[in-house]
């Protein structure tokens, strides 16, 4: 870990950008992986995941994060509201998240009136403009969604193996 930390400090020294850290160590599985005490990081697939999450929140600014996926508890709650709210607080919300930025603007929108999402892992990459790494389930075709280590198919209940 000494070695690697060197590396990657030489590395944003000489102007490699931390994006392309961030693109490729973040969803890392391995061991040790689980549930953290960062308010902004809940879970974590590995400690390259958590620490290149940990430092695209604290240097990169909103529109790479988003590009990325990773955004803040508070951006995620903004958004949350701002988009499943009803009408009328959507409204009240809007005016209190000016400090979250973004968020509002994206919202002002609303709600997309069709949605061909067919799970919460599809709609969720509707809402990002990101893929994520679920595979398809064997059964249906359609996204699985993460269950823990495991995935399950929100069509037909089917997992990817664990019980």
């Amino acid at each position: 870990m000494d070695a690697f930390s060197i590396a990657i400090s030489i590395a944003l020294q000489y102007g490699v950008p931390l994006e392309a850290f961030v693109s490729k160590f973040v969803n890392m599985r391995f061991e040790p992986a689980g549930m953290t005490d960062d308010a902004d990081i809940r879970i974590s697939q590995s400690i390259m995941d958590y620490i290149f999450r940990r430092l695209a929140l604290d240097y990169l600014d909103y529109d790479k994060r988003e590009a990325l996926g990773i955004f803040t508890a508070d951006e995620r709650t903004a958004t949350v509201s701002l988009n499943y709210a009803p009408s009328a607080l959507a409204a009240d919300l809007a005016i209190e998240s000016d400090t979250v930025e973004g968020v509002a603007l994206a919202a002002v929108g609303g709600r997309p009136s069709v949605s061909k999402a067919h799970s919460s892992a599809e709609l969720l990459e509707e809402i990002t403009g990101t893929a994520s790494d679920a595979p398809l389930c064997i059964t249906c075709g359609i996204k699985m969604r993460p269950a823990g280590s495991c995935y399950v198919c929100e069509g037909c209940g089917s997992t990817s193996g664990c019980s």
